[in-house]
This record gives C-alpha cells, sequence and structure tokens, in this order.
C-alpha cells in the first residue's frame, strides 16, 4: 500500500518520502516526522472562560514560541487498509530534540528503532539483525509541501481549507480542538492527502494528542500520544544508535524513491 511523505525542517535539512511501502524505512521515518510536523504547537496563556476560535487557534500557530525544546512520549498508530478490510496497530515510544532529533522505538508487533539526526536515518531491526542507514533527501516537493505546524497561517489557509469542526467539553484536563483540514485543488498538499484533522488540548497545544489522516484511497492513519513528558534532559547522545556486535550494517548512498 502507498504511504504519503512529510517533511521534516531542521539542521538535518529538509526532506520529504512519497509512496513507500509499510515496513519501509521510509514509512518509519513518515510516522515520526508526521508526530514533529504535524503535532508541535504553541501554548499561549488562556485565561479566558469561552474557547477559542479559528482565528485564535491559528494565530497561536503562527506565533509559536521556542517553549517546547524537546518532547517524550508514549505512541500508538492505527493504518485501517480499506481494500483489505484491514487494521494494523503498532505501539512504542517517541522523542524528539530541536532542532532536528527523533527517535522512534518501536515495541509491538516487532522491535525495531528508528533515528533521525545529523543527515541520517537509521534503521535497527533486531529480529534480522540488520541496521540500514540513508542519507535524508531532499526534493522539489518538499519545499512545495505545506505542513500544519511547520507553517504560518496565511501558508495554511493557501494550501488548505481550514475549519474548526468541533470543541470538546472540558473534562478536567482542558477542551480539546478539533480541527479539519482538506487541501485546496492544485495544491502540492492535495497530492499527499484528503484530509487531515487533528486534536489538541487546550492548556497543552504542544504536541497534541491526535492526528487523523485520510488518503486518497480511502485508507487512514490515526497517530495518538500519551503521558507526554515535555521538556525531558535529553541531549544529541541520547539519539544515537547502539548497535550489539555482529550487526549487519546496510548503508545506502541516496535516499531515493
Amino acid at each position: 500500500m502507498a504511504r504519503a511523505g512529510l517533511q521534516l525542517w531542521g539542521t538535518v535539512g529538509r526532506w520529504v518520502f512519497l509512496n513507500w511501502p509499510r515496513g519501509s524505512w521510509q514509512y518509519d521515518v513518515i510516522c515520526g516526522a508526521i508526530i514533529v510536523g504535524l503535532f508541535i504547537f504553541p501554548s499561549p496563556e488562556q485565561t479566558e472562560v469561552t474557547p477559542l476560535g479559528l482565528d485564535d487557534v491559528l494565530r497561536a500557530i503562527e506565533t509559536a514560541d521556542d517553549g517546547l525544546d524537546s518532547f517524550e512520549a508514549k505512541m500508538v498508530t492505527t493504518d485501517h487498509f480499506v481494500l483489505f478490510g484491514d487494521t494494523e496497530v503498532e505501539s512504542g515510544t517517541l522523542s524528539y530534540l530541536r532542532p532536528g532529533y527523533l527517535r522512534r522505538d518501536l515495541e509491538e508487533p516487532a522491535r525495531h528503532t528508528l533515528i533521525v539526526s545529523e543527515g541520517m536515518a537509521k534503521i535497527y531491526i533486531p529480529r534480522i539483525n540488520q541496521a540500514q542507514f540513508y542519507p535524508i533527501a531532499t526534493s522539489e516537493e518538499s519545499r512545495r509541501l505545506v505542513v500544519p505546524g511547520m507553517a504560518s497561517a496565511a501558508e495554511l489557509r493557501a494550501a488548505y481549507d481550514v475549519s474548526l469542526t468541533e470543541v470538546l467539553p472540558d473534562d478536567g484536563a482542558g477542551r480539546v480542538y478539533v480541527l479539519e483540514l482538506v487541501p485546496l485543488p492544485e495544491t502540492e498538499a492535495a497530492k499527499h492527502w484528503t484530509s487531515i484533522t487533528l486534536s489538541v488540548r487546550e492548556g497543552q497545544w504542544h504536541p497534541a494528542e491526535r492526528i487523523f489522516i485520510v488518503q486518497h484511497n480511502g485508507d487512514t492513519t490515526t497517530i495518538e500520544l500519551s503521558e507526554i513528558v515535555r521538556n525531558p534532559d535529553l541531549e544529541p547522545s541520547d539519539f544515537e544508535l547502539d548497535l550489539p556486535d555482529g550487526v549487519e550494517i546496510i548503508r545506502h548512498s541516496t535516499a531515493a524513491n
């Protein structure tokens, strides 16, 4: 099944991966990068009782500060495949450190580790005792693709029909704002998704708790974060790949399609 690509900016550069199958290293990078690209929102001070409107939420995105330097969370990714009527669930942990360090440790259904750092994507699969290293590629598509959480309100409105579809009542942990983004025709975003739905919790805002992506063939991906720890004491050394003796290492010269 095909997978849509996302981009991740930082000192590691810009990259995008388009239409790679589940199980590939590119798909694993996407699962991590989508969190960085779509879940990082600002944490504005809110004192009013009434819910925010769409413009307020977009303004909060646009005026994001540097308050979030890193985070750790548990992550569950659920993919539903329409053609096969099948659903697959992966669970593990995610770590992120600015400007561009990413680590995803998958625990279920099979262990593997993905690390993005210093211009490389590295994946270690204990089951086959193998590690693969890929340089992160850039593309013209990556420069044109507008990713929520990494774009201004004006850029979002130029690429998507943005609406605030629901504000869930405060359950004791703050309201949840549900945003739907439908790519406008002839945009780069329209090539990748039918819609993106973001759920962000008031008073937390970054990273958000849930993203729901609908692809053109009807397949869906849901990514959920829990037990989020903001600004833990992470260092670049936490994003090094420690391999046991005897692991087969495959180094790729490019990350081309």
